[in-house]
């Protein structure tokens, strides 16, 4: 494992880590230093150890502050999966309806075409008996 030099609250440490840590380590270290600067009034007024007490304190309520924003999307999440799965559900019902209607539109239309077709034929056969009739009138 490589070791790192670096300096936390304005102490040289020798830090061994994993490689694919390297990134994630020097983050955490920037933003601890970052939280000594934040109570760098303090230097000299009260101990480290009460600074390093105070910016623990300080990490924690972030932690919990994460978890609970974590647990309100977890929450959110399950909200949306569970509407989700009802707007699924009202979708199929909607095309199983539609399949429904179009299938009696077919039928419909196969009937149009049906009374179509015999009133064509009655059309044809009232026009042959008209003929006849005038045919009949003519002689």
């Amino acid at each position: 494992m490589p070791d790192l030099e670096v300096s936390i609250f304005n102490q040289k440490l020798k830090l061994s880590y994993q490689e694919n840590e390297k990134e994630r380590l020097i983050k955490a270290i920037s933003a601890l230093n970052e939280s000594w600067k934040k109570f760098s009034k303090l230097h000299g007024k009260v101990s480290d150890f009460k600074i390093i007490t105070l910016i623990s304190l300080e990490l924690q309520d972030s932690i919990e502050d994460y978890e609970h924003k974590q647990k309100l999307c977890k929450g959110n999440i399950d909200l949306l999966k569970k509407e989700i799965t009802e707007k699924s559900k009202d979708l199929q019902n909607n095309i199983e309806k539609l399949n429904k209607l179009k299938f009696e539109l077919d039928n419909k239309e196969e009937e149009i075409v049906k009374t179509e077709n015999e009133l064509d034929e009655i059309n044809y056969e009232l026009l042959q008996i008209k003929n006849k009739i005038l045919a009949d009138n003519n002689e």
